[in-house]
């Protein structure tokens, strides 16, 4: 009879706990993406205010800690915009993160440029492309507009430009049809690449005003978070996520990462809150893991795998979560398809119970934290979210709109799929 005891007192437990957790998450959510931890980037120290605050909430539900602190310290490179930027087409002033972006590799520049055209006009007429091109552009911004270029030639062309300006303009300038998506760099460029959202610049328009100022940092020192609950045994189930995000660009525009990743996050630490909250120690160890570092290429979690603190072969099982902040229409889990048994077990236990719409797998992928420890040969899951919500890698991405849809059940799939896990 006392076999069936303890998975009673746990259901009885979290049917009374529950209530609270998705009004934890978003407190979670919401202080992540305040103006305080500017985007969680390495611009005015965003990141380390952030991994505090995980750190503080981690030893607010008591667990425990596997060093002197919870912190894990690691350096890489990275490129910055920390100061005020500018940028006007003739005399009109862009908003800097909705009429344009800069691109994350590029050097400071200022001063006023005239502008040099490479457009479907240039293309199709005899020779002028060949001597645009051969002319002096060190002093010109370089405007690509492809629409109507349809040349495979010319458009490998305008990829090289974009990409190193072999034709030694002052700058480049991409006019962007889609959503303007941000991303860091750990590299630098010998000239600024704007991207300026097509309405805000025309063939028509004659110079560009810039003030871009950059700072490349060799080692930059970062921290990811970790901590654990101890269970029975000294195996482990591990839960990640990714705390960092873009932060900003110039002082003006940051990036709130809501759904990438406060929302992981906030469900890493639910979990970790619940876990922490047992009546008794469940059968495994649970660590709970909050990386740095991901936008720049998974730095953290690559980071912890050359240097864990404890032994790969002790994981189980790792679930990476990043960005779950919309459910609606299901999840979709990475390896699932590699590791089918314990992909099949997130089926099943959905299906009886009815949690989310749809489970649905995907083979390997090097685009989260779990890659590394796939990598290395632990059996790793990365899960995001399938729903509406479409934010992302922009300035439109707050917490106040992400709609955590499908989150209580998200919970509810990991917390069963945990507790019942057999190794198969």
């Amino acid at each position: 009879m006392k076999k069936h005891i303890f998975p009673i007192i746990l259901i009885l437990f979290s049917l009374s706990a529950f209530n609270q957790d998705i009004e934890y998450a978003r407190q979670i959510i919401s202080e992540l993406c305040s103006e305080n931890f500017r985007g969680r980037g390495y611009e005015k120290n965003g990141d380390k205010k952030a991994a505090k605050f995980i750190r503080n909430e981690l030893i607010s539900n008591k667990l425990q800690k596997f060093d002197d602190d919870y912190f894990q310290e690691f350096s890489f490179s990275i490129n910055t915009f920390p100061s005020a930027i500018s940028v006007k087409i003739d005399k009109n002033e862009l908003v800097p993160g909705v009429d344009y972006l800069v691109g994350s590799q590029s050097n400071s520049c200022k001063g006023k440029f005239p502008i040099a055209w490479i457009n479907k006009k240039v293309v199709n007429h005899r020779d002028a492309l060949f001597n645009m091109l051969s002319n002096d552009l060190s002093n010109y911004f370089l405007a690509i507009d492809t629409v109507g270029i349809h040349r495979k030639d010319v458009l490998e062309l305008i990829e090289i430009i974009l990409d190193s300006n072999v034709v030694n303009a002052k700058g480049i300038i991409e006019i962007a049809d889609k959503k303007l998506v941000y991303r860091k760099s750990q590299t630098e460029k010998k000239f600024p690449l704007i991207q300026i959202k097509r309405g805000k610049i025309g063939h028509e328009n004659k110079f560009i005003s810039v003030n871009i100022k950059n700072k490349y940092i060799e080692n930059y020192t970062s921290r990811n978070v970790i901590a654990y609950v101890k269970g029975k045994t000294d195996s482990f189930i591990v839960f990640s996520s990714h705390y960092d995000h873009l932060g900003m660009m110039g002082k003006s525009a940051y990036f709130p990462g809501a759904n990438d990743n406060a929302s992981g996050v906030a469900m890493n630490l639910d979990l970790a809150k619940y876990y922490s909250g047992l009546p008794e120690n469940p059968h495994y160890s649970y660590a709970f893991m909050f990386f740095s570092g991901e936008e720049e290429g998974i730095l953290g979690s690559k980071y912890y795998v050359n240097s864990p603190f404890f032994d790969l072969s002790q994981i189980k099982i790792l679930i990476n979560l990043d960005m779950v902040g919309d459910a609606s229409k299901g999840i979709k889990i990475v390896n699932g398809k590699v590791f089918e048994n314990e992909y099949q077990k997130f089926v099943e236990i959905n299906e009886q119970n009815n949690y989310l719409k749809k489970v649905s797998s995907r083979g390997a992928a090097a685009n989260s934290d779990h890659y590394y420890f796939y990598d290395a040969g632990v059996k790793s899951f990365f899960i995001y979210s399938i729903g509406e919500y479409k934010e992302y890698h922009n300035i439109n991405d707050k917490s106040e709109d992400l709609p955590l849809s499908g989150y209580e059940d998200l919970f509810r799939l990991l917390r069963d799929y945990t507790l019942d896990f057999k190794v198969n």
